[in-house]
């Protein structure tokens, strides 16, 4: 298998694919402690997708911290959750600045 991998570019990316959707579920699985994606051993996992080593994945793993996230009640009694990693008032779209201006002090330029 890992041979024939090596050989066919569609096989290859397939399974390279199958490999980091893999990773990813198994990232945002929401049992944590069994769940783990530090712990996997990759060269295992990766021999069961036919590689012989393991493919480069950029995963882009965050740790979010629970106080980082606010929960709010919205419409209908529904929660909501909010992440603390936005910067409100900076340049958002509200009554007071309804075309998103950037502040006096941002020296950011756009094109």
């Amino acid at each position: 298998l890992e041979k024939l991998v090596e050989t066919n570019y569609h096989l290859h990316r397939a399974s390279r694919d199958a490999y980091r959707s893999y990773l990813h579920a198994y990232a945002a699985h929401a049992s944590k402690d069994c769940f783990d994606v530090h712990s996997l051993d990759l060269q295992k996992l990766a021999k069961c997708f036919g590689f012989a080593v393991p493919p480069k994945v950029d995963l882009n793993l965050k740790d979010t911290k629970k106080s980082d996230r606010q929960v709010e009640v919205g419409a209908g009694g529904r929660k909501m959750v909010k992440s603390g990693r936005f910067n409100k008032g900076q340049g958002d779209f509200s009554a007071s600045n309804p075309y998103g201006k950037k502040a006096s002090g941002d020296k950011r330029q756009f094109t």
